[in-house]
């Protein structure tokens, strides 16, 4: 059997690539939450709610993207009709903003989307790709996705600052410039590749899924808990604390995204470097990101801090993601990463619901408390070997 050309794979990859770029999607409204708390009269916690919603959506996303690429249904099908469902959730609102339930319906119908094509990106790398290319594009998804983010963010915060923040909901037409380079790269037809392991008998196997992949789930979760805490409040704290304006504030959130964009280069190399605690390297990093920004009260600190998170954010899910796919049967990949991306979204729903009220309990703001949750998280995650032990059952599965 001849093998896939260079020219193939590459268009393939861009392809995939992109569709990752879709993965921060509903984060694209985070910059106007100040403007549309005082606009609709709400407290912080039920502005976020636009962001915390979707994570739901996301889940159950999640859940049905493992089962409906485990049928006949053509990916590359599935994947256009998720990013198109991303655009028009994004560009409703554009019409009817008047009512905040209909925001948050919309902001749902972007999670369902963004959920979706975050699952599909692996699964597309998972199936189209051979396996010694899989490891380097899962770490550049986090690149991409953080590329994404960049785009919706800040040119959502730039377009809110310019008019109101009805305009922010414009960006979502970088949607559309996804689903014609998706249309054009990622083939319908894909053609066969070498994956170059044991699991070509797969298809003869049963969907299986290991303890690792729930506890990989787990810590993910954790991981995008403490990740909503800058999601959510960032631009909130730069305006309450009056460290700079809504443009200022939507820099913040896309400093964060270039820290994530420039440590997903290097994702791959990290994960060999720390095999037994890349994932606790990560906790520590958003304790580190946070102390500096609650303690800092200052928008440079912000922006460092920013940074930091989102070099966190990269390296934690730049590895779960090939950590999950390398402890699971070829047949039970698509399962395994459903399951994941229906368990970590929820981190990001109950964020809010966790950090405000211990927040106003201990009278520390969300971004101290952030920082005292994710240290101790780090210290359980090396003293409990999450990770060391999963690499171990890795090595003896292979044998």
């Amino acid at each position: 059997m001849e093998a896939p050309s260079k020219s193939y794979l590459d268009k393939t990859r861009i392809g995939v690539l992109a569709v990752s770029a879709m993965g921060m999607a509903a984060l694209a409204i985070t910059p106007s939450y100040a403007a549309m708390a005082k606009y609709f009269q709400l407290s912080n916690t039920g502005v976020q709610m636009l962001t915390s919603f979707p994570n739901l959506f996301m889940m159950f996303a999640g859940l049905l993207m493992g089962r409906l690429t485990a049928t006949k249904i053509n990916i590359k099908t599935l994947t256009l009709v998720m990013i198109a469902l991303t655009a028009v959730g994004g560009l409703l609102p554009l019409a009817f903003h008047s009512n905040f339930v209909f925001l948050v319906i919309c902001s749902c119908l972007v999670g369902l989307g963004q959920g979706a094509c975050t699952n599909l990106s692996q699964v597309l790398i998972a199936r189209m790709l051979p396996g010694a290319l899989q490891q380097s594009t899962m770490g550049l998804t986090t690149t991409f996705t953080n590329l994404g983010g960049i785009i919706f963010i800040m040119g959502g915060g730039q377009l809110a600052a310019n008019s109101t923040w009805v305009q922010n909901y414009w960006i979502y037409l970088f949607a559309i410039l996804v689903f014609i380079v998706a249309i054009c790269l990622i083939p319908m037809k894909p053609l066969p590749v070498d994956n170059t392991t044991k699991e070509d008998h797969a298809s003869n196997e049963k969907i299986k899924l290991n303890k690792y992949v729930f506890y990989s789930a787990f810590w993910a979760f954790c991981a995008l808990l403490l990740n909503n805490i800058l999601n959510n409040n960032i631009a909130l704290y730069i305006a309450e604390q009056k460290l700079g304006s809504t443009s200022q504030a939507a820099l913040a959130s896309t400093i964060s995204l270039i820290g994530g964009m420039l440590c997903g280069l290097a994702v791959g190399q990290i994960g060999k470097k720390f095999r037994t605690s890349s994932i606790a390297l990560a906790f520590f990093l958003y304790a580190i990101s946070y102390f500096i920004i609650g303690f800092g009260g200052s928008l440079i600190t912000s922006f460092i801090g920013s940074f930091l998170t989102g070099a966190a954010m990269s390296i934690a899910m730049g590895q779960f993601a090939y950590l999950i796919s390398s402890i699971v049967n070829k047949k039970s990949v698509s399962m395994a990463l459903g399951v994941y991306q229906a368990i970590n979204p929820i981190g990001g729903v109950v964020s809010p619901f966790v950090v405000n009220p211990l927040s106003n309990a201990l009278h520390f703001n969300v971004f101290i408390i952030g920082g005292f949750i994710a240290l101790v998280l780090a210290v359980i995650l090396l003293v409990g070997h999450y990770q060391r032990n999963l690499v171990h059952h890795q090595a003896s599965s292979q044998l």
